[in-house]
């Protein structure tokens, strides 16, 4: 039988590893929840030993969700039992085409010297095998494989290379790999495919699935250029749509980090593509409300400090979240509240007080292409577009929608730009005190430390280092283990995951997080906290505070229904003459 326990407050790991088929079962389960697609499942994504349900958040109470998921989990588990002497869903087999010329197979030399055999022999024993793609992480595509003959075990190179080129097959330890895309990486390089791994084109996007089959068909070097050739499609990542009748913003000064942002791209975690989006998603939502666009329309995201931009096009906008404001014509403008700018305005944004990150709406949106369900940048990923630097121009959809409502229209004088409102919304998060406490769960690993060890952990008061970014949040404090903490089979990670490496200072995930990890997780930050770890910056302290579920779902709900009545608040508002 299955064995699922609950992870922090929003997903459920289902346990294999006393199973003497561990990834089978891993497999078999997940390809059959996703054709199920299950209405309370937003992402599920298989690891060596397990399987991780994040859990969707808004369609119920978060104790129902949970325990409907129990339920069906439950159900799907007897019936599997009943029938575990078939698989329902029997493993794809992909043919892939593998050139294993030293021209693009960089260490295939190396690799023979190493292993002590002839260039035919590696070769001969590489592609005669026999493929399982266990699990898929690192970036979007990339499978780790099983089945490489002993004979080519090989540790991963001293000091990885800054540049793999797409499509080179690799090996390391017992597994061989092929990466989608160009990338630092540290596998010997065996071979090159010129076949497509991830192609945001394509539906599904990803060519394997955890459990997906590999047979290798060696080709000639010259079948390899042909087909890559035939094969290369535009880039993954694209940039803004210059030309466009409706009006554009010029970037002057990009700011310390800028990108588009919108929701999570959510249902795409099992090819390694990690949902991403705004990092602040309840300022999302606010700074849409205020300029009346549907509150997971595409913005602006502002890290650190903000960007310069000229408008070539009278522009409602708005922006939330870390407490700055902007300059415009030498004019002061206060922040979280709808501004209208003229034609040819500039606006600079002042340093940030508090916070650190903004969300800049746009009344009427942004034109950008849709990949993959979204607009937005995931900037890890690449996909979506590029961060944003000095010199782009970011083309408006319809920047008069905001004439539509009573109020915004109102508001506007067109003689008397810039002008805003006297009344503001309250950012949903901006760190005030000395120590930011973020309310969190136990992690399935915290008992790994001894007790003493736990009480130093929740006690210590922990510093944002500089090396974090959209990915996570690094910290340092003067917490230590006695023993290294042991590694764990790779398993799905989630926003607000927390994870101990062997340097002892916690990486806690953020929106564009990778899909799978494989240390040791000591805790899991609860949904409505989320919005503090976006918001901290580097060199401020925080400290995690264990909360029990019951007083998670009490955090997140009071959390939840006041981002509600505050959207509610606007939406009102602005559909009105702004009286009420």
């Amino acid at each position: 039988m299955m064995h699922c326990t609950l992870i922090g407050d929003h997903s459920i790991s289902i346990d294999f590893s006393k199973s003497k088929q561990a990834l089978r079962d891993v497999h078999e389960l997940s390809k059959l929840l996703l054709a199920k697609k299950p209405i309370w499942a937003a992402e599920i994504v298989p690891g060596l030993d397990s399987l991780v349900i994040q859990l969707q958040s808004g369609i119920e109470e978060a104790s129902f969700t949970r325990q409907q998921a129990f339920a069906d989990l439950e159900k799907i588990g007897k019936q599997q039992v009943k029938q575990k002497k078939r698989s329902t869903y029997p493993a794809k087999i992909h043919r892939i085409q593998v050139c294993y010329h030293p021209d693009v197979a960089l260490d295939l030399h190396d690799i023979a010297k190493a292993c002590k055999l002839s260039i035919e022999e590696t070769i001969r024993l590489h592609k005669n095998n026999l493929y399982t793609a266990d699990i898929l992480g690192f970036m979007p595509g990339f499978a780790y494989f099983s089945g490489l003959n002993p004979k080519l075990l090989l540790p991963r190179l001293p000091s990885p290379r800054s540049i793999v080129p797409k499509g080179s097959v690799a090996i390391a330890e017992l597994q061989t790999a092929i990466y989608p895309r160009t990338t630092p990486g540290g596998w010997n390089l065996i071979g090159r495919s010129p076949n497509q791994m991830f192609d945001i084109q394509n539906h599904p996007p990803g060519l394997f699935m955890a459990g997906d089959q590999m047979q290798i068909e060696e080709i000639t070097l010259d079948e390899f250029q042909k087909l890559d050739h035939k094969n290369t499609h535009q880039e993954i990542i694209r940039t803004p749509d210059k030309n466009n009748a409706q009006g554009s913003i010029e970037v002057l000064q990009s700011g310390t980090f800028t990108s588009i942002q919108d929701e999570p791209r959510l249902g795409f975690s099992h090819w390694a593509v990690g949902p991403g989006g705004a990092c602040d998603l309840s300022s999302l939502h606010l700074a849409n409300a205020l300029v009346g666009n549907p509150i997971g329309t595409t913005a602006i995201e502002m890290t650190s400090s903000g960007p310069t931009l000229l408008f070539h096009q009278a522009t409602c906008i708005a922006w939330v979240g870390a407490d700055c404001d902007g300059i415009v014509n030498g004019q002061r403008i206060p922040g979280n509240r709808p501004v209208w700018l003229a034609k040819g305005s500039a606006l600079k944004f002042l340093p940030f007080n508090s916070g650190f990150r903004a969300l800049l709406a746009i009344g009427g949106g942004l034109q950008l292409p849709e990949i993959l369900g979204r607009s937005g940048s995931h900037i890890s990923a690449d996909i979506g577009p590029k961060r944003i630097e000095k010199g782009q121009v970011l083309s408006l959809t319809n920047p008069h929608a905001p004439l539509k409502s009573t109020f915004l229209k109102s508001l506007f004088k067109e003689d008397h730009l810039p002008c805003h409102t006297k009344w503001h919304v309250r950012s949903p998060f901006a760190p005030l005190t000395a120590v930011t406490p973020v309310y969190c769960l136990a992690g399935p690993h915290l008992s790994f430390l001894s007790i003493k060890e736990r009480e130093l952990f929740w006690s210590t008061i922990w510093t944002v280092s500089n090396q974090s970014n959209r990915m996570g949040l690094r910290l340092q404090g003067e917490f230590k283990v006695k023993k290294d903490l042991p590694n764990i089979p790779s398993q799905a990670i989630t926003f607000g995951t927390l994870q101990l490496p062997p340097s002892h200072e916690p990486i806690v995930m953020l929106a564009e997080h990778q899909t799978t990890g494989g240390y040791p997780r000591l805790a899991e930050i609860i949904r409505s906290d989320m919005v503090k770890l976006a918001q901290v910056r580097p060199g401020e302290k925080i400290q995690f505070i264990p909360v029990d579920i019951q007083e998670a779902d009490l955090l997140n709900t009071k959390a939840l229904k006041l981002q509600q009545s505050t959207i509610n608040s606007i939406q009102t508002m602005i559909q009105t003459s702004g009286n009420t």
